[in-house]
């Protein structure tokens, strides 16, 4: 049987049939569903895949930290032991084994991360040329083992015991005693040269009355015989003698000729001839006449001249004289208005030591024996000065005005250069007392301060001659390559030390700033009782540096290393796992940390130099505790400081020799109640508290741990950062999953059928 649909009735059975109808529901809510679970599963498998990719880069760098380097370990300190190939290397390899696809290779895996090829990355970030870097890790290895509760103790017992308070007041003592000292000198420099100025202006005053008293007198008599006349009038009234005479004596010589011829003629002339004679008698008696006058007139004019003379030279002088003693006086105007000036500043300064006057040690007593003048004493001497000036000048007036000297003129002459002459004696009288005594004084302070100089020179110089320290073991040239490979030549090749300077960023100067000069005795002293107020400070040093400073002491070597003893007189054992005693430098190094220069006597002697300069202002306190009195009342604070300076000089030595060879020596007896003894080492801590210089001291550091390691500290790093490629296949529909890696939710990039991932991780020591 067959049966036959028309193509109208089919559809048209087709258009009203409900057959079907769920079947077409739950195609058009499985398939979103379907496309739902498949994406969230892909999903859920990226993140698991991140995670264990950025679990997998956390072990890579961890595992390339481990490789630490284990020379430097040593020293505590960490850095990367591997180049760069087998850091690479191991983080790669490491990376890869810790992703799922490396466990059961060829087996099913839900999450199948695989690393990219040539897409691992590690980078180094900071290394241990940084000194916040190296800071931080000498921080982390002292905190556990460094002894700075012993630094703190000695800080601690020193503040308590009271000894503190002494060493600032022996710091200050010797600052006011220098600062008055220079003052004292420079006020009786200016009183000296002061005072040799009124010598000369005195000496000058007596020469010159002395001279103008006898030329005075000398005018005075010529003046009495000359009379009114004037040298033009008696020269005129000379020549008519002259005229006159010639005439007469012509007359008496015609005469005479009259006389021979009258002669000839016989008896009959005897008359004329006896005329001619009694008339050659009257013109004789007339020539006779006027040649004493010319006599006399020619006398008048020598007498003349001579007054001319006398008066010429005497306004020449009086005005060359007076320009002197006005000099004289200008010049001591100043000096005195100088040493006026440091008085006042005396004064002042005592002034103020009066108001902060408490307990202080005995020796304060010297500063109330100081001579302090009075007003009136400058006050007197200028004006005795400026008197004298002005009464010479006075006399010049006179002397300069007067032409002829007559009766009253030279009294009054003389009377004015009486009164010049007069006041000078009267002030020399007076002030020299005063001055020979203020000499003989300050001349007696002079001597005394010089011997106790002399004193401490001699110290000083056995100072220089026990400095030695430096091992006999290197030969010069062994050390000259070691400290050029850690300063350089100076001739433009730098060292390590320059190197990790510029490294931070910092100028690469040489050496330091710590000095101590012992060829002047009175700078040495001074110079080591500010170390006094220095120490007394160091109680405020950060914690941190403190640990710095330790590692510095345990690390590295020092002048007495190995010659130190416990209790119980046995070598001190130092529990550090590099073996500091073995070091290239040998016995020197820390010394080098602290002063930075390029040659073991170098540095050798400045640490000593140091040392006994705190050790000689600790003695010198302790002697300024109880000064002689007669020291105490001779007005120079600064004698009494020297002189304690001198006693403890010596005293400084002995604990020098007792420290160098390792011993301890008690930091002072007289000025504490409770016992502090403290080794060579114990002051190298003390001058790293007081000479702070971190940055300095940590690129001497790292030049001598590169020295002795053959370590480039800018070749092993502290911070590495590494960053990885992996990737995972997606199941599902990943053209779904990249229309999600545009909108940036998937977290890893769609490339085909794998959805890749970056992971990074950074790792420091």
């Amino acid at each position: 049987m067959s049966f036959t649909i028309s193509r109208g009735d089919f559809l048209h059975n087709f258009s009203k049939s409900q057959r079907g109808t769920v079947s077409i529901y739950l195609i058009l809510i499985i398939v979103p569903i379907f496309f739902f679970q498949a994406v969230l599963i892909d999903f859920a498998r990226i993140k698991l895949a991140e995670k264990e990719s950025e679990t997998a880069v956390k072990t890579a760098v961890r595992s390339v930290m481990s490789a630490y380097e284990p020379d430097l370990q040593a020293m505590g300190l960490y850095g990367l032991g591997l180049n760069r190939e087998e850091t690479e290397s191991v983080f790669s390899n490491v990376f890869a084994q810790n992703l799922s696809s490396s466990v059961s290779p060829g087996s099913f895996h839900y999450v199948d991360n695989k690393p990219l090829d040539n897409a691992s990355r590690i980078t180094p970030v900071y290394s241990l040329a940084s000194h916040v870097i190296f800071k931080q890790q000498i921080l982390e290895d002292m905190k556990i083992k460094a002894p700075i509760e012993y630094t703190l103790e000695i800080l601690d017992k020193f503040k308590k015991s009271g000894a503190s308070d002494h060493f600032q007041e022996g710091s200050e003592f010797s600052q006011h005693a220098d600062e008055l000292g220079r003052l004292l000198e420079q006020r009786e420099e200016a009183l000296d040269e002061a005072w040799r100025y009124a010598e000369e202006m005195h000496a000058k005053t007596l020469s010159y009355h002395t001279f103008y008293q006898d030329r005075i007198r000398q005018l005075d008599g010529i003046a009495s015989q000359v009379g009114v006349h004037t040298i033009d009038g008696v020269r005129s009234e000379l020549n008519n003698v002259k005229v006159q005479l010639t005439s007469v004596q012509k007359s008496i010589s015609d005469a005479n000729m009259s006389i021979v011829a009258l002669s000839q003629a016989g008896a009959q002339a005897a008359a004329s001839i006896g005329a001619i004679i009694q008339n050659i008698r009257a013109l004789e008696a007339q020539a006779r006449a006027l040649t004493q006058k010319q006599s006399d007139l020619e006398r008048i004019i020598n007498l003349l001249l001579q007054y001319a003379e006398l008066i010429t030279v005497i306004k020449q002088e009086v005005v060359a004289n007076g320009a002197k003693i006005s000099e004289l006086q200008q010049r001591i105007e100043p000096v005195l208005r100088k040493a006026k000036q440091k008085n006042d500043e005396i004064r002042e300064k005592l002034g103020g030591l009066q108001e902060e006057n408490g307990n202080q040690t005995k020796a304060y007593e010297a500063f109330q024996s100081i001579v302090v003048y009075g007003d009136d004493y400058f006050y007197n001497y200028q004006t005795a000065a400026a008197e004298i000036s002005a009464l010479f000048t006075a006399f010049q007036q006179i002397v300069e005005s007067v032409y002829l000297y007559t009766t009253d003129n030279t009294n009054k002459a003389l009377t004015a250069n009486d009164a010049y002459n007069s006041r000078s004696n009267d002030f020399y009288g007076k002030q020299n007392a005063l001055e020979q005594a203020r000499m003989s004084k300050s001349g007696s302070i002079k001597q005394r301060s010089s011997e106790q100089k002399n004193k401490i020179q001699v110290v000083l110089d056995q100072v220089k001659q026990s400095i030695g320290g430096c091992s006999m073991l290197l030969g010069p040239n062994s050390e000259r390559d070691y400290f050029q490979r850690l300063q350089g030549n100076g001739s433009g090749n730098n060292g390590y030390y320059q190197k990790y300077r510029e490294v931070n960023a910092q100028e690469s100067s040489i050496g330091s700033e710590i000095a101590y000069d012992l060829d002047k005795s009175e700078t040495a002293s001074l110079k080591a009782m500010n170390m006094l107020s220095m120490f007394t400070q160091a109680a405020a040093t950060l914690r941190d540096e403190l640990y710095v400073n330790e590692f510095a002491l345990t690390k590295f070597n020092y002048r007495t290393y190995g010659l130190e003893q416990d209790a119980s007189g046995n070598p001190k054992v130092a529990h550090e796992i590099v073996d500091v005693g073995s070091h290239m430098l040998t016995n020197q190094e820390v010394e080098y940390l602290i002063y930075g220069f390029s040659s073991c006597a170098a540095n050798m002697s400045s640490a000593y130099a140091e040392m006994f300069s705190f050790r000689l202002a600790i003695r010198t306190l302790e002697a300024l505790m109880d000064p002689e009195k007669e020291l105490l009342n001779i007005g120079s604070p600064l004698l009494v400081f020297l002189t304690a300076a001198a006693e403890g000089a010596v005293k400084a030595l002995q604990d020098m020799q007792k420290l160098t060879k390792g011993d301890a020596v008690e930091l002072t007896s007289k000025l504490s109640v409770s016992v502090l003894n403290l080794t060579y080492k114990d002051y190298l801590r003390i001058f790293l508290l007081m000479h702070s210089n971190n940055e300095k001291l940590m690129a001497r550091m790292q030049a001598l741990i590169e020295l002795q390691t053959g370590k480039n500290l800018l070749e092993h790093a502290t911070y590495m950062q590494g960053s990885a490629v992996s990737s995972i296949r997606l199941w599902f529909i990943p053209q779904l999953m990249k229309i999600m890696d545009n909108s940036g939710l998937l977290g890893c990039q769609v490339v085909r059928s794998r959805c890749q991932m970056t992971s990074i991780a950074a790792f420091a020591y």
